[in-house]
């Protein structure tokens, strides 16, 4: 039976420095939950990416701000929600693109990180955060 006291609740500074504790974490958290491998692999890599934007773009890189990560648990999904009190993102950078096949030359730096986010959970969400800045939510559904 799933239970709530496994819902996890961390801040961490925003200092790039930090994401190898947060994925490590993320990692345990995920595989408790028993959803294989791949699923894990990518579910860190999706948070991780939602953890740098807060610090590159929400943060400009500034190590004095925080990035608040939520782990919680349903029996139909696990969710994972990333905020900060940052430079809001604007609607048009957190919408789904369709990707098309493209030339290696043509890729560039940025915006590639979302794509992996939707690409990864279910339901993402983004918002602004209570106080200010942003907020994602993403959920992925469990197998039974």
């Amino acid at each position: 039976m799933d239970s709530p006291d496994r819902d996890l609740h961390v801040t961490v500074r925003s200092d790039p420095k930090l994401l190898a504790s947060v994925r490590s974490l993320v990692r345990s958290w995920v595989e408790s939950w028993d959803v294989g491998k791949k699923t894990t692999d990518d579910v860190v890599l999706a948070i991780d990416e939602a953890c740098t934007n807060a610090i590159r773009h929400a943060y400009e890189g500034r190590r004095d701000g925080s990035v608040q990560l939520t782990l919680h648990a349903e029996p139909e999904y696990l969710e994972f929600q990333v905020s900060d009190t940052g430079v809001p993102c604007p609607p048009e950078c957190t919408t789904r693109k369709p990707l098309q096949p493209a030339d290696i030359d043509d890729l560039k730096p940025g915006g590639l990180g979302i794509q992996l986010i939707h690409e990864v959970f279910d339901e993402v969400d983004f918002c602004p955060g209570e106080s200010g800045g942003n907020c994602v939510t993403m959920k992925l559904k469990r197998l039974k």
